[in-house]
């Protein structure tokens, strides 16, 4: 005896779109950083800060540079362009002031936007500037310049660029000619260095011919056409197959689901306890302080999370019980989907 129902196309597009909800949820890229990540980066930051406040500014940068690495943020590249400008990189703390700027501007955080700003513009009087002279009318073909093993883009050769005061390494290549490179010391405080390529010296080459290997001798024999097999599977064979991924796949869909609710549970109690943080360092007369706007981002990216998890764990969840509970069975009871010319039918068959 065999109990047959139709599974429609409504039906088979509402599977199909829960199970491609639940694998975009549950990926990396879902949320852009993974929670991991985002704590990484906020250690990375607290230790950054910290050690600005302590002087030690040569171990706070590099702490600053890979949590705005990780997770890009306003408030970061601020604190980066201070460190910067603290260790003497002039140029490279006016370009984060700018950037920050830049991103304030484009979040609508006026007030950070404008301290980036006016800090940028205090800084570029003082910037000490590079320029590498090309003459690219007697240049070789395939000329490349690299200052400080960074190539220089040809649309900068020859004109006044800043860079961080100290020592500078410009190296010209080609190939088929001898390198050319220089060391010298570009000063503080709006000093401008000039550095002029010459021609490259081509190098001899020795002509070498290559010989060819000898030729295989070919087979006249054709070669043997490979079995066949026309026997097709029986529908229990095809049950035996759909179970043995079915089941699996079911329980890792669940799986997921019951982290992506935990994950969501814990970014939600995280967004309420950074927006504690928030409002008790954002008085309503006085303004919020930069630790304050910081707790706020935070509680916004926590909220953010906890939602995306909490959704797609939901339906990993549920995807994952329909596809454990539909898969066949190897007793005398079976289940099976089969498509028909008008969408799809799950047969249920077996003796009484």
């Amino acid at each position: 005896m065999k109990i047959g129902f139709g599974l429609g196309h409504k039906t088979r597009g509402w599977l199909t779109c829960l199970l491609i909800a639940c694998a975009v949820a549950s990926s990396p890229c879902a949320a852009q950083t993974s929670a991991g990540d985002k704590a990484m980066a906020e250690a990375l930051f607290d230790r950054g800060v910290s050690l600005m406040k302590q002087g030690k500014y040569s171990e706070a940068c590099p702490a600053l540079e890979q949590s705005q690495a990780i997770e890009r943020g306003v408030g970061t590249l601020l604190y980066l362009a201070e460190c910067y400008e603290k260790l003497g990189r002039s140029a490279s703390a006016w370009a984060m002031f700018r950037e920050a700027a830049s991103s304030a501007r484009a979040e609508g955080q006026l007030d950070r936007a404008k301290t980036g700003t006016a800090r940028a513009d205090k800084l570029e009087p003082t910037l000490s500037k590079l320029s590498i002279q090309v003459n690219t009318a007697r240049a070789v073909s395939g000329l490349q310049v690299f200052r400080n093993d960074q190539p220089v883009p040809m649309g900068a050769w020859g004109q006044p660029v800043p860079v961080d005061p100290g020592e500078q390494h410009v190296e010209a290549r080609a190939p088929g000619y001898a390198s050319w490179s220089v060391t010298l010391n570009l000063p503080a405080n709006g000093a401008l260095l000039t550095v002029d390529v010459p021609e490259l010296t081509a190098v001899a080459t020795v002509a070498t011919t290559a010989v060819p290997p000898a030729a295989d001798a070919a087979s006249s024999e054709p070669l043997p056409a490979a079995p066949t097999s026309a026997t097709a599977g029986t529908p229990s064979d095809e049950g035996a197959r759909r179970a043995t991924w079915q089941k699996p796949l079911g329980l890792v869909l669940g799986g997921v689901g019951v982290v992506g609710l935990g994950l969501g549970t814990y970014f939600g109690l995280r967004a309420i306890s950074k927006k504690n943080d928030a409002d008790d360092e954002c008085p309503a007369k006085t303004g919020c302080t930069d630790l304050g706007k910081k707790s706020n981002d935070q509680a916004q990216s926590a909220a953010t999370l906890a939602n995306v998890f909490v959704i797609g764990g939901a339906a990993c969840l549920i995807g994952g019980a329909v596809l454990y509970f539909t898969a066949p069975s190897n007793h005398a009871t079976q289940l099976a989907l089969r498509g028909t010319g008008s969408g799809a039918m799950l047969e249920l068959g077996g003796a009484l």
